[in-house]
């Protein structure tokens, strides 16, 4: 599935244009352990740890997160006042299925915290980690999310990032 039919099949979930969309995961997967460095225990006790950071936002299975074997991501949409979350699902291959929607919520009613941080360079390009914090005060929803991404590359991921941010 290529981005024109990721975004057509997110459309497809929303009401309203979509106006930004990207990718995340829930806040510590991505990990500066050296390969190898956790055992069974440690990849179970941050798998628990990651669905209740994600929240309302993931659709992260608790089975596969807990072996630290997860291949879900939320697409975070932004469409006609709303923000949407979806659950997608990434195959070994590389093929991505968009799932159910998890939640959607005003805008308006959102907080929003995100950091950016440089994560050095890949082969000439600027990596960048994004963390957001997201919650819905209304509703006491929200999660944490987080993603890597290049700066400069046109990624719809840091526009969102960028959009979202800007909310508060």
């Amino acid at each position: 599935m290529d981005m024109a039919e990721i975004k057509a099949s997110l459309q497809a979930k929303v009401d309203g244009p979509i106006e930004h969309y990207g990718f995340f995961m829930t806040k510590g997967s991505f990990t500066k352990a050296p390969a190898g460095a956790m055992g069974d225990a440690m990849k179970m006790l941050g798998g628990f740890r990651r669905k209740k950071r994600g929240g309302d936002l993931t659709g992260v299975s608790s089975s596969a997160s807990t072996m630290g074997l997860d291949n879900h991501q939320t697409a975070l949409v932004l469409a006609g006042g709303l923000l949407y979350a979806v659950d997608t699902t990434t195959s070994m291959g590389g093929t991505m299925s968009i799932g159910e929607v998890l939640g959607s919520w005003p805008t308006d009613e959102l907080v929003v915290e995100g950091t950016r941080k440089s994560q050095g360079k890949v082969q000439g390009n600027v990596t960048l980690l994004l963390d957001l914090d997201i919650t819905h005060p209304p509703s006491g929803g929200g999660g944490q999310m987080q993603t890597m991404t290049y700066e400069g590359l046109g990624d719809p991921t840091l526009d969102l990032y960028e959009a979202i941010t800007a909310l508060n």
